[in-house]
């Protein structure tokens, strides 16, 4: 009886061919998606087990390459997995896409695209979600005003969007960070390690300010956009959606953090605005924590030196992920249950269900008075005694944060050091009877005069604590020329007083018995914020850094209260 003939020996080849023939179940690859005009954006496709499709997709479109969404441990791999396909998109000009890159302007008409293109893929059932945290909250609201037939929900991150009065100008006031931001998104690939070799000291203290753009040496419009257009002019109100939120009727759920130095006020124009005009009203949720601009997605229990407690740091996936197979697969699984609002209360440190933001029933005004020795919060209302401080640009009140290490570095929540300084002023209240909680968005109204036409004022509200600290409750400022219109500046007359309403970013806080409030104001916050020169005009073309001396005449710290009080 003959032996059978031995097996052939398989080659590293031959498993090779065997393995790259085999069908994967979760397979991700690389396509063009056409625009209208032609121009085809790059994207990575992650398709969920083929048992699974079609499935609905989930899109996002991102300035800082998109395959920094998936991968293992992604994002695109989580969504794969849970039975969606996951498109991650390079904005025009930006990664493998086509096109030139102008920040912001492109996104409405190519997100429209995108949207409509995944959802003609055999793949997908038709149903599409967007995701995505700041310029990727951003491009989702773009994409939106163009109300794409097949987009069905929305999760936004830290969106921007109230163009001027957020970014990339603060009423007036330039976000310097946006050198660095640039520079990074100069060209198609992101620029990463080698931010940290700059001296950004230095580079964000040219002058003039448009010179930076030639360190920058950037493609396309953005930085000549930033420069050239530092009012709210037809340009940016191209892009705002003030009056047409009322035609998007998308379920959207809204997630921000108390800390985020980006846009905070951006994702509450769009949650509110939604909540004002949208017919999906009652389709909007709100999530807010003790985070900053990353920590929206990745929430941490800590923020700025100070610990928020494990609760402070939900898992945002499945958050996200809830809201999709409620929208996208049909699944009863409670999320629109829950209460529409969820907000974290630093100070009680605990999480409140509401069904309305903001939950202030009531105002507390408080006067910035002198008791001949300090400035104090009271509210007796009266005469204020005028304070005076000298603000030099050449050596500006810091934000204390290193803008290379942002945003995963973030500047500490205890101001005390910055306003030991003599260019602060702050008012104090007596220390709290009983807890005071705010919600809502405070204003600080200032009668204000300067010896030059033009400066600014940066004012924040802290929680001073028994042992001294200082943490800040939320922040804003003015450029005072731009104290009666975002549109026509009018200078200041040098040595006539002024009136200027400061709006203060909102915020859900909670002062405890024995602390005090205090509001603080100087006109610098450097260098987040570029060094206002104290004269009126451009900020781009200025050189001559003048010393001002400004003055409070007085003032009135307005705040939304929740519960208790002085």
């Amino acid at each position: 009886m003959s032996e059978s003939p031995a097996a052939p020996k398989r080659t590293l080849w031959d498993k090779f061919v065997e393995r790259a023939s085999a069908p994967n179940p979760y397979p991700v690859y690389e396509v063009g998606i056409p625009m209208r005009d032609g121009i085809e954006l790059a994207a990575f496709v992650c398709l969920p087990h083929r048992t699974e499709r079609p499935a609905p997709a989930i899109v996002t479109i991102t300035p800082y390459d998109k395959s920094g969404t998936v991968g293992p441990g992604s994002e695109g791999e989580f969504f794969q997995r849970h039975g969606y396909a996951f498109v991650a998109v390079d904005c025009r000009g930006r990664g493998k896409s086509e096109g030139e890159w102008r920040a912001f302007f492109n996104d409405p008409d190519d997100g429209h695209d995108v949207i409509e293109w995944v959802a003609r893929q055999p793949w997908c059932t038709g149903r599409v979600g967007t995701t995505g945290l700041s310029y990727s909250g951003w491009t989702q609201w773009a994409a939106a005003s163009q109300r794409p037939e097949h987009l069905t929900c929305m999760v936004s991150s830290s969106a921007a969007g109230r163009w001027q009065q957020e970014i990339p100008y603060t009423s007036g006031a330039f976000q310097l960070f946006f050198g660095w931001w640039v520079h990074a998104v100069r060209r198609r690939i992101t620029e990463r390690g080698g931010l940290h070799e700059i001296d950004w000291e230095t580079v964000l203290r040219t002058l003039p300010l448009d010179e930076i753009g030639d360190f920058i040496d950037p493609t396309g419009e953005t930085w000549r956009d930033l420069m050239d257009h530092d009012t709210l002019d037809e340009l940016w109100r191209s892009i705002r959606f003030d009056d047409r939120y009322d035609e998007i009727d998308y379920p959207c759920l809204h997630v921000t953090g108390w800390y985020d130095l980006e846009d905070l006020t951006g994702a509450f124009h769009h949650y509110e605005s939604m909540m004002a005009q949208s017919p999906a009203a009652d389709r909007q949720r709100l999530i807010v924590g003790p985070w900053s601009h990353v920590m929206t997605r990745r929430p941490h229990h800590t923020y700025g030196g100070v610990s928020f407690g494990e609760s402070a740091a939900p898992d945002m996936n499945h958050v996200h992920l809830r809201w999709f197979d409620y929208w996208l697969k049909g699944i009863e699984n409670g999320a629109m249950d829950e209460a529409p609002v969820q907000l974290f209360e630093p100070g009680s440190n605990r999480w409140i269900d509401a069904d309305r933001w903001p939950l202030e029933n009531g105002t507390l005004s408080l006067t910035l008075g002198f008791d001949g020795t300090e400035g104090v919060l009271t509210r007796d209302a009266g005469d204020s005694m005028p304070r005076s401080y000298r603000y030099d640009p050449a050596d500006p009140a810091p934000t204390q944060i290193d803008v290379t290490r942002y945003p995963f570095e973030n500047p500490p929540l205890d101001q005390a050091a910055v306003e030991a300084r003599d260019d602060v002023l702050t008012w104090t209240s007596a220390p709290l009877s009983q807890d005071l909680a705010i919600s809502g968005w405070p204003e600080v109204d200032l009668l204000v005069a300067s010896d030059c036409d033009d400066t600014e004022f940066h004012v924040k509200i802290t929680d001073v604590t028994p042992d001294g600290e200082s943490l800040k409750v939320a922040q804003g400022c003015l450029r005072a020329s731009y104290r009666e219109s975002l549109e026509t500046p009018i200078p200041l007359v040098p040595g006539e007083p002024a009136s200027l309403r400061i709006e203060i970013w909102p915020t859900q806080h909670c002062f405890r018995a024995g602390h005090r409030v205090r509001v603080s104001v100087t006109s610098a916050d450097f260098p987040w914020f570029a060094r206002n020169l104290n004269q009126f005009g451009s900020l781009k073309s200025q050189t001559d850094l003048k010393v001002a001396t400004n003055t409070i005449l007085g003032g009135t710290l307005s705040l939304p209260i929740e519960r208790g009080g002085l």
